[in-house]
């Protein structure tokens, strides 16, 4: 059953973009923070409009919001069911819809290749091939213990988690998701 709730508009220049890196005791720390998913709230932003069902939308979405008189269009960043809140931010470069690092998860399995917990940790220079890019993206695989991740030298889009990709090394691809 749908259920209306508030859009709240996160400014581009609010305080959560702006805290300070901390300092990081090893790479896997700075991975996991710089991987972390922002969670706003109501005080981040203000209310700009309703919706009707957060079910209906997805992060990185631009249509549907129906949230007039802006000079720059609204994305979806962030979608919080629990309090039925749409977050959202003006413009495709607005710092919400942008990462550097993309967690992938526990016991990553690569197709026929073993690297050495050495390289892991060093990281290893990979490609990112997806849909919503049409050139590949240099990146580097990073795994610690379990954990697994890409951290990209540009930000890119947070909506490549969206859809699906293929991390290529060597010209083979290693990993689809």
């Amino acid at each position: 059953m749908t259920k209306k709730g508030q859009i709240v508009e996160i400014p581009a220049s609010a305080l959560i973009y702006s805290r300070e890196l901390p300092v990081f005791h090893s790479k896997k720390d700075e991975l996991i923070w710089k991987s972390r998913k922002i969670e706003y709230s109501l005080f981040d932003g203000f209310l700009v409009g309703e919706h009707q069902g957060v079910e209906n939308f997805r992060i990185g979405q631009r249509k549907g919001i129906n949230v007039g008189g802006k000079k720059e269009p609204l994305y979806v960043i962030w979608i919080d069911e629990k309090e039925n809140r749409l977050f959202v931010g003006a413009g495709d470069s607005h710092p919400g819809l942008l990462t550097s690092v993309i967690r992938l998860g526990e016991n990553l399995e690569l197709s026929d290749i073993n690297f050495s917990k050495e390289e892991l940790e060093n990281g290893i220079d990979v490609e990112v091939s997806t849909q919503i890019n049409e050139n590949k993206i240099q990146t580097k695989l990073y795994g610690f213990d379990k954990s697994f991740f890409l951290e990209f030298e540009n930000k890119i889009s947070v909506i490549i988690e969206e859809h699906p990709f293929d991390i290529i090394y060597q010209d083979r691809i290693i990993k689809s998701y």
